[in-house]
């Protein structure tokens, strides 16, 4: 279905869709810190430097100017800066959509942090609280459900990430019923280990290639099937080709043509703009919004050697900033 905000933010995309540069896309990570600790994840470990209220407002600013047409915030858990409902709003006032991937926990206990959102992903692992809980940590399930239902109570499109490990692997079926009962959207990811922020001392959790193969063929014949996947089945059947799940990019020789760094950016909490989060590249030095500026990171970051990845919300975006039919009636769909 076609909404008023669909066509606004076409209107954006055709003004800027030429310039030299269009940001469409942000995900800003605002810190690193975390109220949970996972059993996969040491994100909370990674000490960064952020940036104040003021600086990210400024950003935002620069990013509205550009273009841009919807952030996504995340962190480590985002909703834990004082200043979370301020930045949110101001990038709304802005008139870009305003996202967030939260562990739930603050929302829960203060349902007022959705007043400036447009979309709430929540991070849920199973819908199976003892489950869910022994990745996640005691009482997360119920604070999530609690969380995801102030969320719907309020209409905004809401969402839940899965994170499959092999302990929750046979759950995928299960929590698709328990998002279809709530009218939310599901992408389960396979946990992935060897990257920034995964903790390798968990790598017994993550499931066999064989294992992460069958599971994106199964999410693809449902999302063909009517159920609640969130993601296009094309994006989902890509992953079954990949080679080595071990490595989630590949380098290209010459500069990529990936939308990442040039629709889609990735801003770290303490402002370096980077193609995408999973860009990890030792010849490739970022460039930081406020030390040096947001439009020359931006125009340095549209230079990067990544060839390709398997990531299913990233080869969606692709599909997206490449205006494919498909693509563009899953984000009608998805409201």
């Amino acid at each position: 279905m076609i909404r008023a905000r669909h066509l606004r933010l076409a209107a954006r995309f055709a003004a800027h869709r030429f310039r030299a540069l269009h940001p469409f896309e942000v995900q800003a990570a605002l810190l690193n810190a975390c109220n949970l600790r996972c059993a996969y994840c040491r994100c909370p470990d990674e000490q960064t430097r952020v940036l104040t209220t003021a600086q990210w407002l400024e950003i935002i600013r620069g990013l509205a100017a550009l273009g841009t047409m919807r952030i996504k915030f995340q962190g480590g858990e985002p909703t834990l800066r004082r200043d979370f409902r301020a930045l949110c709003a101001a990038a709304r006032a802005a008139g870009i959509v305003t996202a967030v991937v939260t562990n739930g926990l603050a929302i829960a206990a203060d349902p007022t942090l959705l007043d400036e959102l447009d979309e709430v992903v929540f991070s849920l692992d199973s819908p199976d609280a003892a489950r869910n809980d022994a990745q996640r940590g005691a009482g997360v399930h119920a604070q999530v459900t609690r969380a995801l239902d102030a969320a719907r109570a309020r209409r905004l499109p809401t969402f839940i990430n899965m994170v499959v490990t092999r302990g929750t692997l046979g759950d995928i079926d299960a929590m698709l019923d328990f998002c279809a009962a709530r009218g939310v959207g599901l992408h389960a990811q396979p946990v992935v280990f060897g990257r920034r922020y995964y903790d390798d001392a968990a790598r017994r959790l993550a499931p066999t290639r064989d294992e992460i193969v069958a599971m994106h063929r199964q999410l693809a014949a449902w999302k063909r099937a009517g159920r609640p996947i969130m993601f296009s089945a094309a994006s989902y059947e890509q992953v079954t080709t990949w080679a080595d799940h071990d490595r989630l990019t590949t380098v290209s020789a010459a500069p990529s043509s990936c939308m990442a760094g040039r629709f889609y950016v990735h801003l770290e909490p303490n402002g370096d703009v980077q193609p995408c989060a999973l860009y990890e590249d030792a010849a490739f030095t970022p460039r930081n919004a406020v030390r040096d500026g947001l439009e020359a990171a931006l125009r340095h970051v549209r230079t990067h050697h990544c060839g390709d990845c398997s990531i299913v919300y990233l080869n969606e975006r692709k599909a997206l900033f490449d205006l494919r039919p498909r693509t563009l009636l899953e984000v009608l769909r998805r409201g």
